[in-house]
């Protein structure tokens, strides 16, 4: 199964920010996540896989989740992405406690999770990478295969290797520590500041980022 590779569709035009101070964080609204894949993923759409017949599932400690999934008529469908139904401080809600708003609320949190998770849309949100500008953009963007877990020796390994470098970054830095690694790379390699550095990088520079940072202590 072919699933769309849309690392670098989202631009800095298409980020807004709530909050402010050490509380401010970027946000794509999931009206543009969705009309993202319309445009570039056409056909694949989300879908809510139900507990019985309750949309909600019931987490061992009773607080609640919703379990979503994107389906393709003609290619399939990814595997389950589970999204926490939370209250506006990202505490869990009881099972019990569940509203209607909750449950959509949650749902387009979901959507945009899982975009970012299966077709890498708009993963520079978690990843903490720059954004494409709109130049960028007349590119379009790679198509990605998830058959093998290992590439053989004729396919291009960059998918997994941004996947695992991308990982690595979310786990091993903090936000600003993310920002001065790639711009260091980015001197050192004469990558653009303006969008993904992780994208621009060749193969070889991918594996020295993921070395680096497989031996680096959490902060």
């Amino acid at each position: 199964m072919k699933l769309p590779y849309l690392a670098g569709v989202v631009t800095e035009n298409d980020v807004r920010q709530k909050g402010s101070g050490s509380y401010a964080a970027d946000f794509v609204s999931w009206a543009k996540i969705m009309q993202l894949i319309n445009k570039h993923a056409p056909g694949w759409q989300p879908c809510v896989i139900p507990a019985g017949d309750n949309p909600v599932h019931k987490a061992p400690n009773l607080t609640a989740y919703l379990v979503i999934i994107f389906k393709h008529a003609d290619e399939g469908e990814t595997s389950e992405w589970p999204q926490a139904i939370m209250d506006n401080r990202n505490n869990p809600i009881p099972y019990d406690k569940v509203t209607a708003r909750d449950i959509t609320d949650t749902h387009r949190r979901a959507i945009c999770s899982a975009a970012a998770a299966f077709f890498s849309l708009g993963y520079e949100l978690w990843a903490r990478e720059d954004y494409a500008t709109a130049e960028a953009m007349a590119e379009p963007p790679k198509v990605q295969n998830t058959a093998p877990a290992k590439p053989a020796d004729n396919q291009d390994p960059r998918a997994e290797l941004e996947s695992a470098l991308i990982e690595l970054l979310q786990t091993k830095m903090a936000k600003g520590e993310t920002i001065a690694y790639l711009d260091k790379k980015a001197d050192l390699w004469g990558l653009k500041k303006g969008g993904s550095r992780v994208q621009q990088m060749n193969v070889d520079q991918l594996q020295t980022c993921i070395d680096e940072l497989s031996s680096k202590k959490l902060f």
